[in-house]
């Protein structure tokens, strides 16, 4: 008896969401948004033009796109010929759980199942145009049939869709291209022939320039200077004015090529892109968001949670686009954020480094992306290269100076005062107990006010998750914990007070541990920080 490897449940379920047939006003469009299903576009009149991923394609009568999750789109009618077209939207599922008796499914995503995606081919177009009628007269009730045969039709579309795929061999060549789009991406500072690329993805020139246009739909050149384009926007916003350098990092050996390539590409020069004034800036770091409030620059988008920011109250109402901040900044939360800034189209987004890659990646489609790294650098230097990106450097440095002064003068008047007491921060959050290094509040108490901290701050990067029987290792003379709002927070507050191994702390004992707010203790800014200095100011009198 022979056995096969062949299993249903590893064959992906489609699902119709939504089916239309549109006859656009002349002043139709759709905003720039990413797509969440697949979905596929059939133009049979009219003319406009679509965007995907920052790329215009003319929309006329015989065009076919397939549209996949991730991509961000943007579509709009020509007033004098209105567009008329076909959209169905399906999903891709899969079942998630062999063992359950219950069947629960996952969305599948990307280019997995139909690695030519975009513009399609045309040959296809009249016998889905065929189809795309069926399925109208069915919702029309004009095809009195039952309601199986409209899911036939939605199924032999997809067979279309996959036959074309099978025809022309895309799915090895789709695979071969994409391995060559991602070494550009990795290697576009140097110099990449064409030759070169064509062996990477296993073909002979001719026939890679033949199919990269095929599938993507320009020129392998014309991706390249794309992707270098678009990295030099990016290190010129953080590098300044060193036009040279920023042509070599991206490739181009030759300054004044770079200079007419970026204008052609840009409609701007290199110094006129660096220097004009940029008045929709998204911060995606709650961190660096503060950084430009210092430097009285609203933030055009960034994280507001009303809730847990009374600090920054006076900046909630004139910041235009509010994007959700979470404890946990799970993929749900990242979707609804991404569509709310795509919908605002920043000029530029400033972030952090800690952005997840497949988030960074949806982040470069809507605007050119600053990022300065966290972990790697302290909040001043944080704060040089954001007033330096926001054109703000001298007024940084004079709030630097006065910063400084600020906790010199206090540095004084506490002078012996607190030479031999050792400090330690804590938090309670969701319910567990962490202990914090210098990348919060702790940097105004052990660097600026160069008090004594009651551990070993080496190993921790920002904070360390401790038990209360670990609290003998952070015995104190003062003793600061911000205490989150969460009811198991709440509980192990109440727990932890009545515990011998806390009623045991030098800090608790002398009536030196102080309750502090999460923010602006938790903070690392300079936003933040001038106020824990004063507010430490007014804790120690």
């Amino acid at each position: 008896m022979s056995s096969s490897n062949f299993s249903l449940r590893a064959q992906p379920l489609f699902r119709l969401i939504h089916f239309e047939s549109l006859q656009c006003p002349s002043d139709w469009q759709e905003n720039s948004q990413f797509v969440e299903d697949y979905r596929l576009l059939l133009i049979t009149g009219g003319k406009g033009e679509l965007f995907i991923d920052n790329r215009r394609y003319s929309l006329h009568q015989g065009k076919i796109f397939l549209l996949i999750p991730s991509m961000l789109i943007e579509m709009r009618s020509e007033a004098e010929r209105p567009l008329q077209f076909y959209r169905m939207t399906f999903q891709a599922l899969r079942e998630s759980n062999e063992t359950k008796r219950e069947a629960s499914f996952v969305k599948l995503q990307g280019d997995v199942l139909f690695p030519q995606y975009g513009e399609r081919s045309k040959r296809t177009f009249n016998e889905a145009l065929q189809m795309m009628k069926q399925l109208q007269d069915q919702l029309n009730g004009q095809d009195g049939k039952l309601a199986n045969h409209y899911f036939l039709l939605f199924h032999q579309l997809l067979d279309l869709l996959f036959q074309q795929e099978d025809e022309i061999g895309m799915p090895d060549a789709a695979e071969a291209i994409k391995q060559t789009i991602d070494y550009m991406e990795r290697h576009y500072q140097e110099e990449l022939s064409r030759d070169t690329l064509a062996a990477i993805a296993g073909m002979s020139p001719w026939h890679f320039s033949r199919k990269f246009k095929e599938i993507t739909g320009c020129r392998p050149s014309d991706r390249l200077e794309a992707i270098r384009i678009h990295h030099a926007k990016e290190h010129l916003l953080r590098l300044g004015d060193n036009i040279r350098e920023v042509a070599h990092l991206t490739g181009y050996r030759d300054e004044a090529y770079f200079r007419s390539k970026f204008k052609q590409s840009v409609g701007l020069s290199p110094t006129m892109f660096m220097t004009r004034k940029r008045e929709k800036i998204a911060a995606l770091s709650y961190h660096y968001a503060a950084h430009l409030l210092t430097l009285e620059v609203i933030p055009f988008a960034t994280y507001v949670e009303r809730s847990r920011e009374s600090h920054r109250s006076q900046y909630h109402d004139i910041i235009p686009f509010h994007l959700k901040r979470a404890k946990q900044m799970n993929t749900e939360v990242w979707e609804q954020n991404l569509r709310a800034l795509a919908g605002a189209k920043p000029e530029v987004i400033l972030c952090d480094g800690l952005v997840d890659r497949e988030v960074l990646a949806c982040m470069e489609k809507i605007a050119p992306v600053v990022s300065i790294p966290w972990l790697e650098l302290d909040w001043r230097n944080h704060f040089r290269e954001i007033s330096s990106f926001a054109g703000q450097k001298r007024k940084a440095e004079h709030w630097m100076s006065s910063y400084d002064r600020k906790a010199e003068q206090l540095r004084k008047q506490w002078q012996g005062k607190f030479d031999r007491n050792r400090v330690c921060v804590l938090h309670l959050m969701s319910g567990d107990l962490y202990v914090y290094s210098t990348r919060n509040g702790g940097s105004v108490l052990y660097e600026d006010l160069q008090l004594v901290p009651a551990h070993d701050m080496t190993d921790i990067q920002v904070c360390e998750r401790i038990t209360v029987d670990d609290l003998v290792q952070y015995d104190a003379d003062l003793l600061f914990i911000a205490i989150d709002q969460d009811r198991p927070s709440m509980q192990s507050w109440n727990r932890l007070q009545s515990s011998a191994q806390w009623q045991s702390l030098q800090a608790v004992r002398r009536g030196a541990a102080h309750v502090i707010q999460e923010i602006p203790w938790l903070e690392y800014s300079p936003y933040a920080h001038s106020m824990v200095l004063d507010e430490a100011g007014r804790i120690f009198g």
